[in-house]
């Protein structure tokens, strides 16, 4: 049985998604590149948030030293596929 691998562009939809809808982050803002502090506004707490999210979403487990890594949405991108594999 083959096993599904998301794609990076289906990832940023959830993503952008969950910005737009609990950050209130405008969309023209999000892209891969964008920094989560820096360019979409976001605090420590609200990454957390984030991270909580997404770990309900997809049913997976961020563990705390891979959460420090995340700084822009392509690192979280990254590690949203690495859990769903």
């Amino acid at each position: 049985m083959e096993q599904y691998i998301m794609s990076d562009e289906e990832v940023l939809v959830e993503v952008k998604k969950v910005l737009m809808e609990e950050f209130e982050v405008e969309e023209s803002l999000i892209n891969p590149e964008a920094n989560f502090y820096e360019d979409l506004g976001l605090d420590s707490l609200d990454a957390i948030d984030l991270i909580v999210t997404l770990n309900n979403f997809y049913n997976i487990e961020v563990e705390p030293t891979e959460s420090e890594e995340i700084r822009t949405v392509q690192n979280l991108i990254e590690i949203v596929k690495k859990h769903k594999q």
